[in-house]
């Protein structure tokens, strides 16, 4: 039988650990147990997150709430991982020596409400690591062998992809534009105009090929040979065979 808990507190869990009996658990709460998050607005700043305890009400039929530290990738002094869970989300617990005082959240967990971000790739290879935000926001390891790849995106549609086996980096936004770097070359792709805009532009290459309808140069267009088919100018002096 549970103990009557004063509503809220550290006297609410000191309360029922100390009328516990030495008959079942004592007062004490081994192993891990189920937590839904309540609040994130930890008082103290610690990165605490603050959880309730479904299966424990209080003396009002209530569920028991207490602030919990985070268990997380790394941490120490301004440093390490910051992935916090939302409110609403289920948590597993595991207290200090069994005392319901001194919760930490040891991870999350998917239920028949909340749904992993991806699903098993058919393979049995285990091949895809995701890590998904609530809005969407994505990162995609991809060990398909011969095929390894890192996918950054947005909810959005902006896209980067470092992909190997053949080598490639690709970058895509939602609006059609995309930039490929592979061991073919570099392809460039815009949806409207590309702008290139420096104080100096160098381009070195054994021949640099132009298909346009039209090209047009402002300016002073000096070259140490043009060799053309046609001309249409309003002066020139031309060399033969049309050789300037």
């Amino acid at each position: 039988m549970l103990a009557t808990l004063a509503p809220t507190g550290h006297d609410a869990l000191d309360s029922l650990l100390h009328a516990r009996t030495p008959v079942g658990w004592g007062g004490l709460f081994h192993g891990v147990h189920p937590a839904i998050v309540t609040d994130l607005r930890d008082p103290d700043s610690q990165g605490r997150v603050k959880v309730r305890l479904p299966w424990l009400p209080d003396s009002g039929g209530a569920a028991c709430e207490l602030w919990a530290r985070l268990s997380t990738l790394m941490g120490g002094n301004n440093r390490g991982s910051w992935f916090i869970p939302d409110v609403d989300d289920e948590v597993l617990l595991a207290f200090e020596g069994g005392d319901l005082r001194r919760p930490f959240v040891i991870g999350a967990l998917w239920n028949g409400r909340d749904a992993p971000p991806q699903q098993m790739d058919g393979s049995a290879q285990n091949n895809l690591k995701v890590l998904r935000s609530r809005n969407g926001v994505k990162l995609t390891m991809d060990d398909s062998n011969g095929q390894e790849q890192f996918i950054v995106e947005t909810p959005g549609g902006q896209k980067v992809t470092l992909k190997d086996g053949p080598g490639a980096i690709e970058i895509e936004d939602s609006n059609g534009n995309s930039v490929k770097l592979e061991t073919s070359g570099i392809t460039v792709n815009a949806s409207a105009k590309v702008t290139v805009q420096a104080s100096l532009v160098e381009v070195s290459a054994s021949m640099v090929t132009v298909d346009a309808g039209m090209s047009k140069f402002s300016g002073v267009l000096k070259a140490d040979t043009v060799i053309c088919n046609s001309i249409i100018s309003a002066s020139y002096t031309p060399g033969a065979g049309n050789i300037w």
